[in-house]
C-alpha cells in the first residue's frame, strides 16, 4: 500500500482555507492513503502568552519549559489536533487523532536536563500499520514522551522524517511557508545528494535550509521514495506536489 506522510507547518498550517482545501485533495486522492503530521508553534506561543508564559527560543529552537510544555500538550495534541480530525471526516476520510506518546510512535529525551523539549531516540509503528490498514487516516501532534513517562515536544519536523523513514513511506512532503528551494529565483524541481553538495558549496543552498535538505536526503537513504518540499497555495497543489510540477524533490537518483 502507498504511503505518503505530509507535514504541515507555518502560515500554510495557519490558514484554516487552505488546510482545508489540502484536506480536500487528500480525500480525492485514491492512491494509497495518507498520515498528516502537524506543528502549530504559532498558537502555541499566542495561548502561552494568554497564560502569562513568554515563549523561548534559543537557535530558533523553542525551549519548552514544564509550565509551557502543558500549553504545548492542549493546544498541539487537544486543540489543532481535533480540528484537523473532524476537518478530515468531514471531507470523507476516517480521521484519527494521536500524539507521539500513543502507542509508543515515538519516544525522545530532552535536549537539555531543564527543558521540554526533545528529540527522538526510537519509534514504534504497529499502530500506524494497525489504522493505515483498516481504512483510518492518522492525524499526528508531535508531544511525546520519554521512556519513564516525561513529557516531551517534539520539532514536527523531526518527527515526520523519523516515522517516514520508519515507515519506508512512498514520499513525505512537507507543506511550510517556502515554494521550494530556490535558485536565482526558481525553484529547484529535484536534487540528489550530488546536486544538494554542489548547491550548498555554491552558496544556494544556505542558512536553514541546508539542515533540511540533508534531513531529507538522509531519510532517503533511509527507505523514503522521495522528500517534497513546497508551499500549498490553492486546490490541486496536493497533486502538483506528489507529481513534481510543485516544489523540489529531494530523491536518490
Amino acid at each position: 500500500m502507498k504511503i505518503t506522510i505530509v507535514k504541515i507547518g507555518g502560515r500554510a498550517a495557519a490558514d484554516k482555507e487552505k488546510t482545508a482545501a489540502l484536506i480536500r485533495d487528500m480525500a480525492a486522492d485514491n492512491e494509497g492513503t495518507f498520515v498528516l503530521v502537524h506543528g502549530g508553534g504559532a498558537e502555541v506561543t499566542a495561548a502561552a502568552k494568554q497564560f502569562g508564559i513568554e515563549s523561548q527560543f534559543v537557535d530558533g529552537v523553542r525551549f519548552t519549559s514544564m509550565r509551557e510544555m502543558a500549553v504545548v500538550d492542549a493546544v498541539l495534541a487537544g486543540k489543532i489536533n481535533k480540528e484537523l480530525v473532524r476537518q478530515i471526516r468531514a471531507a470523507g476520510l476516517n480521521g484519527v487523532g494521536l500524539s507521539g506518546s500513543d502507542g509508543g510512535l515515538f519516544t525522545g529525551i530532552p535536549i537539555q536536563p531543564d527543558s521540554c523539549t526533545g528529540k527522538v531516540t526510537g519509534t514504534d509503528i504497529r499502530l500506524l500499520h494497525l489504522l493505515t490498514e483498516n481504512g483510518y487516516t492518522p492525524v499526528i501532534a508531535t508531544t511525546s514522551m520519554t521512556a519513564d513517562g516525561f513529557p516531551l515536544n517534539i520539532n514536527a519536523d523531526e518527527a515526520a522524517l523519523t516515522l517516514a523513514a520508519a515507515l519506508k513511506a512512498d514520499q513525505l512532503i512537507f507543506i511550510s511557508d517556502i515554494p521550494g528551494v530556490l535558485k536565482n529565483d526558481r525553484v529547484l524541481p529535484s536534487l540528489n545528494e550530488a546536486a544538494i553538495e554542489k548547491e550548498i558549496s555554491d552558496g544556494v543552498i544556505s542558512g536553514g535550509m541546508i539542515p533540511k535538505v540533508k534531513s531529507a536526503l538522509n531519510a532517503v537513504k533511509n527507505g523514503v521514495g522521495a522528500v517534497v518540499i513546497g508551499g500549498y497555495e490553492e486546490a490541486g497543489d496536493l497533486l502538483r506536489l506528489k507529481t513534481g510540477t510543485k516544489g523540489t524533490a529531494v530523491t536518490l537518483s
